[in-house]
């Protein structure tokens, strides 16, 4: 690897650079303090920086998944938290749950699509719960006749 080094001067600093000493790979940046090197930045071609950025945004990737989920996963306990509060204030309508309250009510006819734009368009693209607040179907077990051999 290459070494420029800044000398002080005057701020800012001007940088004179050969464009064929970035095509034999990065350039550190140096300033000199006396008898001290402090590595300042390094230079390198526009093609490995747009390499370096894809690959430090995959590495962010899974952090920020498993970031949404735990956010989706709180949300969906303020819903079960506020349930007995939706059901009797809200039945039938579909609510939004965003940082453990209520932050938008659909009208009856309007769908979770209708109520999730107009959340998204208000906050942006955070994790949202959405749910249509209705009784739980009953399930019943019925047991069918034995049949022997």
């Amino acid at each position: 690897m290459k070494n420029l080094v800044l000398k002080e001067t005057q701020a800012p600093y001007t940088l004179t650079l050969d464009e064929a000493m970035l095509d034999e790979g990065p350039v550190r940046v140096l300033r000199v303090e006396g008898e001290n090197e402090c590595t300042i930045g390094v230079l390198v071609p526009p093609e490995e920086y747009a390499a370096f950025c894809a690959w430090q945004e995959a590495q962010q990737r899974p952090q920020q998944i498993q970031q949404a989920s735990r956010a989706f996963e709180r949300e969906v306990e303020a819903f079960a938290a506020l349930w007995p509060e939706l059901l009797q204030k809200y039945r039938g309508r579909v609510v939004a749950i965003y940082g453990g309250q209520i932050v938008e009510v659909g009208h009856p006819q309007k769908s979770v699509a209708d109520v999730a734009g107009r959340v998204y368009e208000r906050l942006g693209y955070v994790p949202v719960y959405l749910q249509r607040v209705e009784e739980p179907p009953r399930v019943y077990k019925i047991t069918g006749p034995r049949l022997g051999r």
